[in-house]
């Protein structure tokens, strides 16, 4: 599974929809209409392997100090835990592989429990990617939970994303301080939408830009509807935005002005 690269210049992945479209309703009228199609409940992935970094920490080869740095983590920033050890450090999923970070610098956070804006986990969905079109490469292309991935079980609780030319994976945590999320190559999360959810609210970016909430009752058409009640998010400086439709999810990306990833469907 490669790195999505024509995607890194994007805000961050969180959607897709499976085999069948449907005209989305305000944000009562989705959750209902998702839960008449399946008889699991809206689920979000679990926390229970997710930590967020309580100062700024570093990643270590080994579990200990004197090992070689891998990666430094953030204040603010989250990571997807393998296995918390009794010695004071915790092994961590990071580049296809583990690290390890002290337990002290690391903490657990609540679930989020009223509207979601993460994606459920009982679904499939379905992306529209629009600079596919007229090429080789599908232009559409399906996003499962995966809990465990087959080919390397260091690598946990993520949305592979069959998409062409390459597959990638996205994690997707949803907390009481708001929805983190980050490519699973890279092993980071960070906060895409801040909660409570205000407009005007602002927060920074995984890469230090200013993330702001423009709207919170925006009404955005996509092929597989229009969606009403949504939240739209501006990723840094430029015409890059993030759609959030109530207990949907992402539904839509725009980067420089163009779209970039869309929902088509879901099931």
């Amino acid at each position: 599974m490669k790195r999505k690269l024509l995607l890194s210049m994007a805000l961050f992945s969180t959607f897709t929809f499976g085999t069948y479209s449907i005209a989305a309703q305000p944000a009562q009228s989705n959750a209902s209409a998702v839960s008449k199609t399946t008889k699991d409940p809206y689920t979000t992935a679990s926390l229970k392997s997710f930590k967020l970094a309580t100062t700024n920490t570093k990643i270590y080869e080994k579990p200990s100090a004197k090992s070689s740095v891998i990666q430094k983590l953030k204040k603010g920033q989250g990571i997807a835990v393998l296995q918390e050890s009794k010695k004071g450090w915790t092994k961590v999923s990071l580049y296809f592989g583990k690290g390890y970070v002290k337990t002290s610098d690391l903490d657990s956070l609540a679930p989020h429990k009223n509207t979601h804006y993460a994606r459920n986990i009982n679904k499939t969905y379905e992306y529209r990617t629009p600079f596919n079109k007229g090429s080789e490469f599908k232009e559409t292309h399906k996003s499962t939970f995966q809990k465990v991935y087959a080919d390397n079980r260091t690598v946990t609780n993520f949305w592979l994303h069959k998409a062409e030319p390459d597959n990638y994976g996205m994690m997707e945590y949803e907390t009481t301080k708001g929805l983190f999320t980050g490519y699973k190559e890279d092993g980071i999360a960070t906060l895409a939408i801040k909660y409570p959810i205000k407009k005007q609210q602002t927060w920074q970016g995984s890469d230090g830009q200013v993330m702001k909430v423009l709207g919170t009752n925006q009404t955005v058409k996509t092929k597989a509807g229009n969606f009403k009640h949504v939240v739209m998010v501006k990723n840094g400086k430029g015409k890059n935005y993030s759609y959030y439709a109530p207990n949907i999810g992402l539904i839509k990306e725009v980067a420089n002005g163009k779209t970039i990833t869309e929902i088509s469907a879901f099931n």
